[in-house]
């Protein structure tokens, strides 16, 4: 199952830094990225829940999941789904690996050759010089419903990743920076939107998080399943 990890691996980085500026003044591009910057540097460990939605147009209906989040920096991911199907997709020491329960099935990857592909894909976890390299950013005004939030957009600059994303845009509080909602949007114009909630930073995370345990009766593939796409070149 694609859905999962095509999302994301990576929100990584974006954390919780009260900004100085009153919520009432809007920032330039220049003074968000300056801010945005300055909250990648201060994280080192990133949790949340997070309600995933895909609109896919060979869905009837939009397909709704939820779980949480982990992060660790600077290469440490796991996505932990709860519904509709328990999943857990792990990306740590430059292996992949996603496991199935239900289906007692894995699959597991050296990514070594695609890690940071993978990771600048989704334009997250990154600095804006990093960013500007592989993407054109600009802001937005954000819609009523998004009101007190900086609407940031990343337009692909790079033709291997043009030829899967449209865009990329976020949402960061005014007076935070923590991330509220984070799109992504496919040449073809469907759409996985991922919205966060009870963000923790810098939380104690131990280091035998990313260390799925598989049972033995579960049956484990050389696949790629979970994260085909996320910009790799294979």
């Amino acid at each position: 199952m694609n859905r999962a990890f095509r999302v994301v691996l990576a929100i990584a980085g974006i954390a919780l830094i009260p900004c100085t500026a009153s919520s009432e003044t809007p920032l330039s591009l220049d003074e968000v990225l300056a801010r945005f910057d300055e909250v990648q540097h201060g994280v080192a460990t990133l949790s949340a829940q997070f309600t995933e939605t895909t609109v896919n147009e060979l869905l009837k209906e939009p397909m709704i999941a939820h779980g949480r989040f982990y992060m660790t920096k600077p290469d440490s991911v796991m996505w932990e789904y709860s519904t509709p199907e328990s999943m857990q997709f792990v990306i740590a020491k430059d292996e992949y690996v996603g496991y199935f329960p239900a289906r007692k099935r894995a699959e597991r990857r050296n990514i070594q050759r695609w890690r940071d592909q993978i990771f600048r894909f989704f334009g997250l976890g990154q600095v804006s010089g990093e960013l500007k390299k592989f993407y054109d950013i600009r802001l937005e005004e954000p819609s009523p419903e998004m009101r007190g939030t900086y609407a940031l957009v990343l337009d692909p600059r790079k033709r291997r990743v043009k030829k899967r994303m449209e865009s990329v845009r976020f949402w960061v509080d005014r007076d935070t920076y923590l991330p509220v909602k984070v799109e992504y949007r496919d040449q073809k114009g469907n759409t996985r939107v991922i919205q966060f909630q009870e963000m923790q930073l810098n939380p104690d995370l131990s280091a035998g998080l990313y260390n799925l345990s598989l049972p033995s009766d579960v049956t484990v593939t050389t696949g790629f399943g979970g994260i085909h796409g996320l910009g790799s070149t294979q």
